[in-house]
C-alpha cells in the first residue's frame, strides 16, 4: 500500500510526509504550512501510474499508453517473426487511434490470439486475422483479410462494436460487426463469454498487458 500511495501522489506526498514529521518535532501548524508548501507538478511517470491505479487499464475506449518500440520489445522477447510483422505495432497504434480504441488492449489481444504471431491454431498466418474473428473452434479457420492493415482494422472495429455504440470512422471491413450487440463490453473483462468462451480470456490478455506495461516501466 505504501508503494502504491507514493506512485499515485508522487513527490508531493513525500514532501507532506516530511512536513508532518517536522511538525511533530517543532510544533509546526501543518494545516497552515501546507498552504505555503510549493508542490511540484506530477511527472509523466506519476501521471501514467495514477491512470493505471485508477482502473483505466482495462477500458477499451481510451488512449493507449505504450509506444511502437515498446510493443516491438514485447514481440521480440516472445520470439515473434519480426521480419514478417515488424510494422504491426505501428499499424495497431494508427488504426486504434482513428477509432478511439485502446491500442494496448488490441495489441495484447492479438498476442494471445496468434501466440505472439507464431499461430499454430485454426487461424493461419496468410489469413491476416489477428483477432481470431470467426474462428469458433473445431477447425473453423474464421475470416480472411487481404492484408495486415485490413486485418488489424477489422479487429479494432470488432472491439469498438462491443465497447460502444459510437459509429465507425472508417469504412466497415469487419464482416461480423453487425452480429455484435453494441456497447455490451466497454471493459476488457466483459469480452469473456462474448469474444471467446474461455472463462480466463480477459485474464490472459490482462497478464500480457501488465507485462507490456512492466517492460515500458509504467508499473
Amino acid at each position: 500500500m505504501r508503494r502504491k500511495h507514493f506512485l499515485q501522489f508522487g513527490t508531493s506526498a513525500i514532501a507532506l510526509f516530511a512536513l508532518e514529521k517536522l511538525g511533530g518535532q517543532f510544533g509546526i501548524d501543518i494545516a497552515k504550512a501546507q498552504n505555503f508548501l510549493p508542490l511540484p507538478k506530477p511527472s509523466a511517470r506519476d501521471q501514467v501510474c495514477s491512470r493505471l491505479l485508477a482502473g483505466r487499464i482495462d477500458r477499451i475506449m481510451t488512449d493507449g499508453l505504450v509506444s511502437e518500440v515498446q510493443m516491438l520489445r514485447l514481440l521480440r522477447l516472445n520470439r515473434a517473426p519480426l521480419n514478417m510483422y515488424g510494422d504491426l505495432p505501428n499499424i495497431y497504434r494508427e488504426e486504434a487511434a482513428i477509432e478511439g480504441v485502446n491500442a494496448d488492449i488490441a495489441f495484447c489481444q492479438m498476442c494471445l490470439e496468434t501466440g505472439f504471431l507464431q499461430f499454430g491454431g485454426d487461424v493461419q498466418p496468410d489469413q491476416n486475422n489477428f483477432g481470431g474473428i470467426g474462428a469458433i473452434g473445431n477447425g473453423v479457420r474464421g475470416d480472411r483479410f487481404s492484408d495486415q492493415r485490413t486485418g488489424v482494422r477489422a479487429q479494432i472495429q470488432h472491439l469498438k462494436a462491443y465497447a460502444t455504440i459510437r459509429p465507425l470512422v472508417q469504412p466497415l471491413v469487419d464482416p461480423r460487426f453487425g452480429l455484435v450487440k453494441r456497447g455490451t463490453a466497454p471493459l476488457l473483462a466483459q469480452l469473456t463469454g462474448k469474444w471467446a468462451e474461455d472463462e480466463n480470456y480477459d485474464k490472459k490478455i490482462m497478464a500480457i498487458l501488465r507485462r507490456l506495461y512492466e517492460l515500458a516501466g509504467f508499473v
